[in-house]
């Protein structure tokens, strides 16, 4: 399954499925308080349901509020002390996931099966262009909302990440 971002920014973008129905939106207005809301749009149904939203913090820590609880960031997607490149989440099956970031992947703690990859937008000079998009296994499709949560999170420690290995 296709998970196609209207925009390359994960703040500001419409995620749909490849025949185009809309399924998420997400936006994160400009100003000094950074707050994500996630919308979840059903097949069917008129009214669309916020599914989550993050507070985004520099001095203290991020907030998630997701599924009718609200926790911190960094309890909720974790980092293992042994593990720089990667941070964890369980999922509503109880199974471990952890997200790569530096390749933008997801896959189960006990597989190296890959679940879920990122697809930067491509302009179509080598390969065919594509805008951006997940790439979803359907041994995940059940926990949709959990790996978008999940993703824009992480995409945001992956591009904090980035951004200081430039002014380096």
């Amino acid at each position: 399954m296709r998970l196609i971002f209207s925009k390359s920014y994960y703040k500001n973008t419409d995620i749909s499925d490849e025949e185009g129905n809309k399924l998420y939106s997400i936006s994160t207005p400009r100003g000094w308080k950074q707050v994500t809301t996630v919308t979840k749009y059903h097949k069917g149904k008129r009214k669309p349901e916020i599914m989550g939203i993050i507070e985004w913090h520099r001095l203290k820590k991020t907030l998630i509020r997701f599924r009718g609880r609200e926790v911190e960031a960094d309890t909720m997607v974790y980092k293992r002390s042994w593990s720089c490149r990667g941070r964890y989440f369980r999922g509503p099956d109880g199974r471990t996931y952890k997200w790569k970031l530096g390749f933008r992947y997801c896959w189960t703690k006990h597989s190296r099966t890959r679940l879920v990859k990122f697809h930067k937008r491509n302009l179509g000079i080598r390969k065919p262009s594509h805008p951006p998009y997940l790439e979803v296994s359907s041994e995940v499709t059940q926990m949709l909302d959990h790996i978008i949560m999940t993703y824009i999170y992480v995409e945001r420690i992956r591009q904090d990440a980035e951004d200081e290995r430039r002014n380096l």
